[in-house]
């Protein structure tokens, strides 16, 4: 007998999740190289129901092919698949297909029942001028400091977007706001958004970089100029929407025996465009504890080793921090939580993370490799003093004279 659920309502989202990530371009957006990895799989699926001899379960099939983010299609076709089942030979291939799409695919679908359509995009001017909230105390000796690279180049400014959204999300915590600071490092060849972002950091750090993003020394920065009296690090993505339990449900785990560091989530919820503003909404406009999930829509990244990453700072420094080495986005994540993994008690949560959506920002080579392939994976050993702010001066300043 196959290892796979009896649930046919199981297997039927298996079917219909597996459709939508193969065709809604959302999908390929939150993880462009987990998609890539998906597609002999999910394409499979969508291939049996175009060609399939069901002709009802094939109208409803192409109907939600035709519109992924449908929540009426999308039931419609999985109620179908569970009440033709039993009779229905496509069903039933379907369901072996999609059951092998599901093991092997690192990207999973979610859509509420309460989830609509039509949302107007939040801007940076709505999230701009709102109430700060109480800052960290400038005399304070926090144990956890929060560190966020960050870099935004786009003059529609989404992931300055996020990141004001994620510090208005950090603003409201029930944690003691003297036990935590928050400080954003902006990484580029000019302090471009620093007047925007320094009502809402606990402390705003401009690394002077030009050419290609180094979210690993920006890091690096941040902790080594900010974590003189820090415990523990968190280092977190400007994309990331924390609850308001965030800091408490985290620092709380360093007091368990044993514990060295941990990722707080096992999948990570990137949320469409749409989802992104209601989650926002709900979360800062609205004050709730957190985005309720049955409003939201996006994609499950399983196991991604990246994006929210907390540590003790003593085991950070110890590894030589994130490795510099790594330039744009791709494998950094993976490389510090494996390195970090040999070096102490290393966990893995199941908390929920929402990634708010932004312009894709992985690149792939022409082999279909990240673009970071060629470092040599846990081989990071410094002999130079990491997270030197002025390390990068003199490319900014060549960059400069031939501009």
């Amino acid at each position: 007998m196959p290892l796979r659920p009896s649930d046919p309502r199981v297997l039927a989202a298996a079917v219909a999740d597996s459709m939508v990530v193969a065709t809604d371009p959302a999908a390929r957006r939150s993880g462009l190289f987990y998609w890539e990895m998906a597609r002999p799989w999910t394409t499979a699926v969508v291939d049996a129901v175009r060609t399939g001899d069901d002709p009802l379960i094939g109208s409803l099939g192409t109907a939600l092919l035709d519109d992924p983010g449908d929540f009426d299609r999308y039931t419609r076709f999985t109620d179908a698949l569970v009440k033709l089942a039993p009779e229905s030979p496509t069903a039933r291939e379907l369901f072996g297909l999609a059951w092998e799409a599901e093991s092997n695919s690192r990207i999973g679908y979610h859509i509420g029942s309460a989830h609509t359509r039509g949302q107007a995009p939040v801007t940076v001017a709505e999230l701009t001028g709102r109430p700060v909230g109480d800052p960290c105390p400038a005399d304070a000796s926090p144990p956890v400091l929060i560190v966020i690279p960050f870099r935004d180049r786009s003059a529609e400014g989404w992931r300055l977007r996020n990141l004001l959204a994620c510090l208005q999300s950090l603003r409201d915590q029930s944690y003691p706001r003297d036990e935590y600071r928050v400080v954003v490092v902006e990484s580029d060849d000019a302090p471009r958004r620093r007047e925007v972002i320094e009502p809402y950091a606990d402390r705003y750090l401009f690394a002077r970089k030009a050419g290609m993003f180094n979210k690993s020394w920006a890091v690096n920065v941040g902790v080594v100029e900010s974590g003189e009296a820090t415990e523990v690090v968190c280092i977190l993505d400007a994309d990331a929407l924390a609850d308001r339990d965030f800091v408490a449900r985290n620092a709380a785990s360093f007091q368990r025996p044993g514990t060295g560091g941990h990722l707080t989530y096992r999948d990570m919820f990137c949320l469409d465009e749409e989802a992104t503003s209601q989650a926002i909404r709900d979360r800062i406009a609205a004050g709730e504890a957190e985005a309720p999930s049955e409003r939201l829509r996006g994609f499950l990244l399983r196991r991604p080793p990246g994006c929210c990453l907390w540590v003790r700072a003593q085991t950070f420094h110890r590894i030589g921090g994130m490795d510099e080495r790594y330039e744009g986005w791709g494998g950094e994540d993976n490389d510090f939580a494996y390195r970090f993994d040999f070096s102490a008690p290393f966990d893995s949560f199941d908390d929920r993370l929402l990634h708010m959506s932004h312009p894709p920002s992985s690149l792939l080579r022409e082999d279909g490799e990240l673009v970071n392939a060629h470092i040599p994976p846990l081989s990071w050993g410094p002999d130079w003093p990491i997270g030197q702010r002025d390390r990068f001066e003199a490319e900014a300043v060549s960059d400069d004279l031939q501009h």
